[in-house]
């Protein structure tokens, strides 16, 4: 089908226009002054002194960066085409490095989960260590009162007991 000289410059007004959004969506993707979609980089520290990092690096995904798509030139089905592969390249691209991103936020989240569990399990541990059961402790210090009223009355008895051998002689 033949397309009229107003429909191609239609097309190629609306190709350009998406081109601007990539860019625009690429420039505006940073979070707390870093931009992994523009070229930036981030590394994430995973204990206190300082010896188990993750460097994350980002990538250029804006049109004449790592996506590499031309502006619309659609003069003949050649440039279509050759857009058509463009496109297919830079959606390869987007892919790989989507996936690498993926591969970095799963290590920092396993991280992250692993820490928030050994937080738990020692607080649980100090918790335990520190709280008392009244119940338990009461019947201790009951234990150790009567234990302690029975040894005295045990030597008050033994000596009474002595006493009394002595007055024999």
């Amino acid at each position: 089908a033949a397309y009229s000289s107003t429909d191609v410059t239609s097309l190629q007004t609306q190709y350009d226009a998406l081109r601007t959004q990539i860019d625009d969506l690429a420039a505006d993707s940073g979070y707390k002054g870093t931009n992994l979609l523009d070229s930036g980089s981030l590394t994430v520290t995973f204990n206190e002194d300082g010896s188990a990092t993750l460097s994350v690096s980002g990538f250029d995904a804006t049109v004449a960066g790592d996506l590499s798509i031309s502006a619309a030139a659609f003069g003949s089905a050649g440039a279509i085409g050759s857009a058509i592969a463009q496109l297919d390249a830079a959606l390869s691209e987007m892919r790989t490095q989507a996936q690498t991103l993926s591969s970095n936020l799963s290590v920092i989240t396993a991280r992250q989960e692993f820490t928030a569990n050994m937080i738990n399990v020692l607080t649980t541990g100090a918790d335990n260590l520190t709280a008392a059961d009244l119940n338990e402790e009461g019947a201790n210090m009951l234990m150790l009162q009567t234990r302690q009223s029975l040894g005295t009355t045990a030597l008050s008895l033994s000596a009474q007991a002595a006493q009394s051998v002595l007055r024999l002689f």
